[in-house]
């Protein structure tokens, strides 16, 4: 089974979008890390919490020797947050693929050949898993760049040429 490993701003995301059922029930192995967890409000951790308990999502809580790595990491691109460094250490440890929308961490993950997606192809996988409807995907990815998060940046003619795929006014 392929895995995901989440950096936060995905899943804050798709909290603040009530989207985290049709992300859960993607065929994905998911992981973050307890980094990544902590840079989440009470309120983000809580919706994750039935994810987390139900073995939907797991965890790694960092050790010694994962630490010593995510700081050399860090040392090599100080641009880039010790929780961005963690989730690219798990996904380059897991051969996973990274889930995020920095754009830093986006470039240093593909110079290290670790794959890397963001917002769009999640939404992609969910209408070609049918966890979510193309309708309701459009109604959530509108939502996303005008309401949750307009300085997301989403590429503007990726953005359309889904409203149009999925039957959304632009």
């Amino acid at each position: 089974m392929r895995i995901v490993v989440n950096d936060a701003n995905i899943l804050i995301d798709l909290v603040d979008l009530g989207l985290l059922h049709h992300f859960f029930a993607l065929e994905f192995e998911f992981l973050t890390t307890s980094l990544v967890l902590d840079e989440l409000f009470d309120e983000q951790q809580e919706a994750l919490l039935p994810y987390i308990d139900g073995d939907v999502l797991e965890v790694h809580d960092m050790e010694a020797d994962d630490l010593i790595a995510i700081t050399i990491i860090q040392q090599g691109k100080p641009k880039l947050s010790q929780q961005d460094c963690s989730a690219f250490y798990q996904a380059q440890k897991n051969e996973g693929t990274l889930l995020t929308s920095d754009n830093a961490l986006r470039k240093f993950a593909k110079e290290k050949a670790v794959e890397v997606h963001g917002h769009l192809w999640v939404f992609d996988c969910m209408v070609a898993a049918e966890t979510i409807s193309p309708e309701r995907a459009s109604e959530k990815l509108k939502e996303l760049c005008e309401v949750i998060n307009p300085k997301l940046n989403l590429p503007k003619k990726e953005c359309d040429r889904r409203f149009q795929e999925w039957g959304e006014d632009i």
